[in-house]
């Protein structure tokens, strides 16, 4: 059983979900990048569900298309059926890490096809996975926490680099 947050209003005990499901905001914000990454879709791989769901919020705000996975086992099964255009890859997972899963992506016949970018995306610093990272020929890192700006900024340099940035990102750049 799932443990209930509640609020006081008007001198009422209120369950919080009930705030969540009836919430209407007062006003849009309107994202300027909110396309910046339409047409992408991305495997995030990650052990922690948490990460999961802000990965996906973050990447969904700059319209990617997500994918997710909670272990390596099954990040791999999900590239082998989608058809995947970058991979961020949570380092520290049970069973298989995230160097292990990258290799066994790369040796896949899909990857084969089409080589994904595959980015490091972790809580070590990076001069602690630097080597390894070189090692297994990641395409990049990003490191948790991170700041929406980071990962966009990450995202887009390395499509550009691998040429499967989007057109609205193109734009942005004044190309």
């Amino acid at each position: 059983m799932a443990a209930k947050s509640y609020y006081f209003e008007n001198n009422e005990i209120k369950e919080f979900e009930e705030l969540i499901e009836n919430y209407v905001p007062k006003h849009v914000v309107n994202n300027p990048y909110s396309k910046v990454l339409e047409g992408i879709n991305i495997l995030v791989v990650d052990d922690n569900a948490i990460n999961l769901i802000v990965a996906d919020k973050t990447l969904k705000r700059f319209g990617a298309t997500t994918f997710k996975a909670l272990t390596g086992q099954q990040g791999i099964a999900c590239f082998e059926k989608e058809n995947i255009d970058l991979v961020l890859m949570d380092l520290q997972m049970p069973v298989m890490d995230g160097f292990e899963t990258c290799k066994m992506l790369k040796s896949n016949f899909r990857y084969l096809e089409k080589p994904t970018p595959i980015i490091a995306y972790t809580t070590f610093a990076f001069e602690e996975v630097k080597d390894k990272v070189i090692e297994y020929k990641m395409d990049g890192y990003i490191g948790k926490p991170f700041t929406q700006s980071q990962v966009i900024s990450s995202l887009i340099n390395i499509l550009t680099k691998k040429g499967i940035v989007p057109e609205s990102a193109m734009i942005l750049n004044g190309k």
